[in-house]
């Protein structure tokens, strides 16, 4: 039975706060585990390495011998498969700790382009809005324009991109984190990607 999993990390700063995310699917198409986290300040670099540090510690955790693994950075694959030089010692750490994670099993990295690697993006910026879901936007109110970008009706209207991860409303040109109406925009693509994956694995 082969795994199949996604991972991807985030950084608001580069170096800056940054976060995680990743998801675990079986061989039915079922996602059997989900990652979602803050990891403190760190680097674009760093949060991929951990996201996928965090995917294979899973897999270890469930005994599962065999995966594919899909992620959007082409240093981080590239690095781990002996592809690329490491040039900073801090990346040469996270190297050596995913090389040990994935002794005993089969592992495949695969890179994939960002847009591929939606969910896991979703996943990692989720982490980022815990003061934003406080105050949630009625997903009723989202207008869907096309695949990724919606609509925010209200008092005022707003364009939400959910591939770019930008709102024109004010608090998210302010950079007050994520506003409420990318995270519902966000909660709906999630859905969406979920669905699509139940109706093609009946």
């Amino acid at each position: 039975m082969i795994y199949t999993g996604y991972f991807d990390g985030a950084s608001r700063g580069n170096p800056g706060e940054a976060a995680i995310g990743g998801c675990l699917i079986n061989d039915k198409g079922e996602i059997i585990s989900e990652i979602s986290q803050r990891i403190g300040s760190k680097t674009n670099n760093e949060a991929e390495y951990m996201a996928l540090i965090s995917i294979l510690e899973e897999i270890k955790r469930r005994d599962i011998k065999e995966a594919k693994l899909y992620g959007d950075s082409q240093l981080v694959i590239n690095q781990v498969s002996g592809k690329w030089r490491i040039n900073h010692l801090h990346l040469y750490d996270l190297c050596e700790q995913v090389l040990r994670l994935m002794q005993g099993m089969r592992v495949t990295l695969i890179w994939i382009p960002r847009e591929e690697n939606t969910y896991a993006d979703l996943l990692s910026n989720q982490a980022f809005s815990v003061e934003a879901k406080k105050k949630e936007f009625d997903s009723s109110n989202l207008e869907r324009a096309t695949e990724f970008i919606f609509i925010a009706h209200g008092t005022e209207d707003y364009a939400v991109d959910v591939l770019h991860k930008s709102c024109s409303c004010p608090v998210f040109k302010n950079r007050k984190g994520d506003c409420k109406h990318l995270i519902a925009a966000q909660k709906v693509v999630k859905d969406t990607i979920q669905e699509d994956s139940n109706v093609n694995n009946r």
